[in-house]
């Protein structure tokens, strides 16, 4: 039995939404690359919220992403989960050659 827990990090929820709120760039389950950070950690799409980023002014959809395994901050650090702000979001596809799945990026813009 694994004792990894799954926690996520703190985002702030605002106190009141927008009358109408944008439709989300991304869906659950997709897997999502970071492209603003250089170990270009990425994971699949668990969750997502409306909110205000707790470290940075970023207001908007923030996806939490279940880390890959080979993921640098899952793998080197033991982070299971992080929040994606969706405008620093790159959408990964997988790719079948010979039998075997690998991730790839697309400039695939979602709307």
């Amino acid at each position: 039995m694994s004792t990894e827990q799954l926690i996520a990090p703190e985002v702030s929820l605002l106190p009141s939404l927008p009358a109408q709120l944008p439709l989300p760039k991304f869906q659950l389950d997709q897997t999502l690359k970071f492209g603003k950070v250089p170990s270009g950690d990425f994971g699949r799409v668990v969750g997502y919220v409306f909110a205000a980023s707790a470290t940075v002014q970023a207001t908007g959809y923030h996806y939490l992403l279940l880390l890959d395994a080979k993921s640098y901050s899952r793998k080197e650090l033991g982070i299971l989960c992080d929040w994606l702000f969706e405008e620093d979001a790159l959408l990964m596809t997988q790719r079948f050659a010979n039998g075997q799945s690998t991730q790839q990026e697309t400039g695939l813009q979602q709307r």
